[in-house]
């Protein structure tokens, strides 16, 4: 049962989360001249730590949970998203970099059923078929408009990939674990992880200016807003509802794509992307009504990345 209140706060949440998440990624594609990805990133995991660590402590909760090995999974999958997700929205199109991360429902099908031995339907492997179709036709080089594929749609479809990964994992969690473990893990993770693939790859953070640090906290504080905001607006709507509404964002970003940074389009991209977003929308319909517990096949988007699974 949801807690009671106000009728439009979970809506309101909702939408403001996904404004956040867009504003994020916009921010970072405007902003990365005065900052490095790994800037970002050690930025954004720094905070959350940070606010884990805090609330971990008064509510007096140990942040290594009861699965050590599952949580350090989650986290340094968690992590790789993040990497591939961030350099994806700053090297293509915005709008591009959006849908292709919203293949991660279907992909989280396939994945959920040799890791959590879900059961998966007909209908949803038809449903894969279409995002996977859709994803094709998006990345189809098209000489005409300047469209062409870069190692970048490569980055954003490992981003999603292992977006997924961290998804079915934190399934695996269950019930006996808070949304404060993945959150710390993932956040622990990235702050380690970060300064060694930098040094490794020849950059570094980006965090020599004022400026550039703050950027980075701007940026940082629109993506974890943008995460509990998403997470609030779950104890007052079920999880489909928030993550039909949580699809606004790739429409924010394809105007974003259109009017801010005059990206390349093309009808057949525009159509690709189309067929993915049919597919999250399919995938978000309510669930149906039955008398029996136990899994019915069908998947939830988790729009509450990197948190337990919510009851609703």
């Amino acid at each position: 049962m949801m807690p009671p209140g106000p009728s439009n706060a979970g809506f309101i949440l909702a939408v403001a989360s996904a404004v956040a998440y867009c504003s994020h990624s916009i921010g970072v594609r405007l902003f990365v001249g005065d900052l490095t990805v790994w800037g970002i990133l050690f930025l954004r995991g720094l905070m959350g730590f940070v606010v884990a660590t805090l609330v971990a402590r008064h509510l007096k909760k140990n942040m290594w949970g009861r699965n050590k090995l599952l949580l350090a999974g989650i986290g340094f999958s968690g992590f790789l998203s993040a990497i591939g997700i961030l350099t994806a929205v700053a090297t293509i199109p915005l709008y591009q970099a959006l849908v292709i991360l919203y293949l991660y429902p279907a992909l989280s099908l396939l994945l959920a059923v040799p890791l959590n031995h879900e059961p998966i339907t007909s209908r949803s492997c038809f449903l894969i078929a279409v995002a996977l179709t859709g994803c094709a036709i998006l990345l189809w080089p098209d000489e005409a408009v300047g469209l062409t594929l870069e190692i970048g749609h490569l980055i954003c479809l490992a981003g999603s990939f292992f977006f997924s990964l961290t998804t079915v994992l934190t399934r695996r969690l269950g019930d006996d674990n808070s949304g404060l473990e993945p959150i710390y893990h993932y956040s622990l993770h990235t702050v380690l992880g970060v300064i060694p693939l930098a040094f490794l790859f020849g950059s570094d953070l980006g965090l020599t200016t004022l400026r550039g640090v703050g950027v980075g906290l701007a940026l940082s504080t629109l993506g974890f807003s943008g995460h509990i905001m998403c997470y609030a607006a779950l104890r007052w709507l079920p999880a489909y509802r928030v993550g039909l509404i949580g699809t606004l964002e790739i429409f924010l970003a394809t105007l974003a794509s259109w009017l801010l940074f005059n990206d390349p389009m093309s009808p057949r991209a525009l159509f690709g992307g189309a067929l993915i977003i049919f597919v999250v929308l399919m995938l978000n319909r309510p669930p149906a009504p039955t008398n029996q517990r136990g899994p019915t096949g069908r998947f939830r988007l988790r729009p509450d990345l990197f948190t337990s699974r919510p009851k609703s």
